[in-house]
């Protein structure tokens, strides 16, 4: 009869073993690491993942093995007492599973909100045709099979606004203008400008109805590179542009040989950018997928 109670007890124990919230220097850390691979995934700032849930669905994870180890040994364990009656097992019915629709993984195929007002001046949504798509409503990102990293990555990332253009995208320190560009001729013309872009000449593209320009810009693929970062350049980044109230780039690569094809539009005057990258080891239906989505934008104003 006392069982029960004392295994309320060992749970409660072990529970409050641990503290619920980690200490300032070690969250300061891995919120950091957490930050830095959001940012790789093509854009920030990132909101950062609540730290204390994954933290107590941890411990609520070893409780679970903590009831089983505790249950065994009160309920499944051998009998060294005295002999006494024993219960039967029941036969139990087995739930059957109602199967659901699914792709092979990411997000659900049809639309989805790439973009909302907690990253963007508008709302830009985009059709899913494909599995193995991966983004967080509303946060201005997809990435083909969770990977936007050489050799064979894929994704694309949306900018609204004026654009700080680098001069020199790997000495990127001191080199954004005074003034950012707040037009499609305007980004065109300071990413055609950018030193080591290998830029294409810009094309005409209309989107949703709305007009603008695409252009094609390249990452060097001799540049040094090494555990994630660009070792000759600023802080490691090779850096495309920032925002107003970024000084780092807001807008910074994966590795060498990446292409951006960059699609600019004019979108009831707003500046709209949707940035796709890939590499020359990404699958031909990945581009095309990707392309496929781009094509795919609609946007509603504020």
């Amino acid at each position: 009869m006392s069982a029960p109670r004392d295994l309320d007890r060992m749970i409660q124990s072990f529970l409050a073993e641990g503290p619920m919230e980690l200490p300032d220097p070690s969250y300061d850390e891995v919120r950091d690491r957490i930050e830095q691979k959001r940012q790789r995934a093509f854009i920030g700032p990132w909101r950062t993942p609540d730290v204390n849930r994954y933290l107590k669905i941890g411990l609520a994870a070893a409780a679970v093995v903590l009831i089983a180890v505790v249950g065994f040994q009160y309920l499944g364990g051998p009998n060294t007492g005295s002999p006494g009656a024993t219960e039967t097992p029941q036969p139990t019915a087995t739930p059957t599973a109602t199967p659901q629709p699914s792709v092979a993984g990411g997000l659900p195929l049809g639309p989805h909100t790439l973009c909302d007002s907690g990253f963007c001046d508008l709302v830009v949504t985009v059709t899913i045709s494909a599995a193995d798509w991966y983004g967080t409503a509303g946060g201005g990102i997809l990435v083909k099979n969770d990977n936007p990293d050489p050799p064979d990555g894929s994704g694309m990332i949306v900018f609204t606004g004026p654009l700080y253009v680098y001069g020199e995208p790997c000495q990127w320190e001191g080199t954004a203008p005074e003034t950012p560009a707040t037009t499609v001729d305007e980004l065109v013309a300071a990413l055609s400008a950018q030193a080591s872009r290998d830029a294409t000449e810009p094309v005409d593209i209309t989107v949703d109805g709305y007009t603008g320009k695409s252009i094609t810009l390249h990452v060097p693929d001799d540049a040094a590179f090494s555990a994630g970062q660009f070792t000759d350049c600023d802080q490691g980044k090779f850096g495309g542009w920032t925002t107003p109230g970024f000084v780092a780039p807001e807008r910074y690569y994966q590795g060498p040989g990446q292409i951006s094809e960059v699609w600019i539009l004019d979108v009831g005057g707003v500046l709209t950018v949707i940035d796709t990258g890939y590499y020359a080891g990404t699958p031909a239906e990945d581009i095309e997928e990707l392309r496929a989505i781009v094509e795919s934008l609609t946007f509603e104003l504020p």
